[in-house]
């Protein structure tokens, strides 16, 4: 059986949401002709793994002595399991998916993890995920290929609480009122507000600022729409979702919009084929020219016939399933297709001979400075 390293959980303020991702697609591998091998990590930090993990019911309790701690090195692999001294392997990946939201997961960590130890990889790799996950970069990536975003300026925090009314009057000279504020790197609407006067600047940025050291502040766009598209690639084709539009229960969509109490969705969306046809042509553009591997969602703005592009998310929501598939049979064969491809890139990439030859090897022959015949 291929065994499939599924990773989840993590540290980030995304951890719950993670979670319920990294299960219900560890379930659907397992039927999809692999054996899901749930890694998981917890609050702390700490790998662990175990079929206990693929069972929600588990993280009522989190009992820690019903799963094995686990951890990953380099040029290997495998993964193994730790107690105490001993130490052994569990399984050899075949291949390994990303369901981690957040901080220390879907900005390239775990990419780097799995690279390190020569393990194929389904999901988005180091570059584009850190790009995605840092709305700063992400701007800066985007204008270089031509995509229009928001207006913006970005603030660190040691400059911010040394010029507090400085940074106030920038980004009203910059961008006027209403502005939208945003941690530069957390995802899910946390940390995020509006502000339409100078008062609720200052509350705005030092809220964001609880959560992050740098942020950006966009003009807040008004009567706009949010549109979502996902894509990805597979056997040299690209699959690009038809458009979503969700709704939000206030100026912006919150965390509770998404997950807690759900808004309604409007799939497809109910915007002119011209609209969808141009937001899908974006989507390919930015997954091409990025470099993505397996699936993302891209979320849009839509106003006065503008469109510009909100954010990426390398590692979406229930890995974005429900923009391509009908039910879990048409999931399981989106991952098989995601998995397959992840092996056939890395086959396509492990093909080329990088073999650092080191010191020795370029010293091989060299005498009093020069080379020998």
């Amino acid at each position: 059986m291929k065994n499939v390293l599924i990773f989840f959980g993590g540290k980030s303020c995304e951890h719950d949401v993670s979670v319920i991702t990294g299960v219900m697609t560890a379930n659907r591998v397992d039927g999809s002709g692999y054996n899901a091998v749930p890694v998981y990590v917890d609050g702390k930090g700490v790998w662990y793994s175990g079929d206990r993990l693929k069972d929600l019911s588990w993280y009522k309790t989190e009992d820690k002595k019903q799963v094995k701690r686990v951890f990953l090195t380099g040029g290997d692999d495998r993964l193994y399991s730790i107690r105490g001294s001993r130490i052994k392997p569990i399984a050899e990946a075949y291949c390994a998916l990303n369901c981690m939201h957040g901080l220390n997961g879907e900005d390239g960590s775990v990419a780097g993890a799995v690279k390190l130890s020569g393990i194929p990889f389904a999901s988005p790799g180091i570059y584009p995920s850190a790009v995605s996950m840092d709305k700063h970069f992400t701007k800066l990536a985007l204008s270089a290929i031509d995509v229009k975003t928001l207006p913006y300026v970005r603030l660190r925090r040691e400059n911010y609480f040394k010029k507090r009314d400085f940074a106030r009057r920038f980004i009203e000279k910059s961008l006027g009122y209403p502005v939208i504020v945003k941690p530069a790197d957390l995802g899910s609407s946390i940390g995020i507000s509006v502000a339409e006067d100078g008062e609720k600047l200052f509350d705005a940025l030092d809220t964001a600022f609880r959560y992050d050291g740098k942020i950006i502040a966009e003009r807040a766009l008004k009567g706009y729409r949010e549109i979502n598209c996902a894509c990805y690639r597979a056997g040299g084709k690209y699959f690009v979702s038809e458009c979503e539009e969700p709704t939000a229960s206030g100026d912006i969509l919150s965390f509770s919009d998404k997950y807690v109490s759900p808004t309604d969705k409007k799939f497809p969306a109910d915007i002119p084929e011209e609209l969808s046809d141009e937001i899908r042509s974006v989507t390919e553009k930015v997954y091409r020219k990025l470099e993505f591997t397996g699936v993302i969602r891209i979320d849009y703005l839509y106003a006065d016939g503008e469109l510009y592009l909100n954010e990426i998310n390398s590692v979406p929501g229930s890995l974005a399933y429900y923009l391509f598939c009908k039910d879990n049979e048409e999931f399981g064969k989106m991952l098989e297709r995601l998995i397959e491809e992840g092996v056939s890139e890395y086959k396509r990439y492990a093909s080329n001979d990088f073999t650092y030859v080191g010191a020795s090897g370029f010293l091989t022959g060299v005498k009093g400075g020069k080379r020998g015949n």
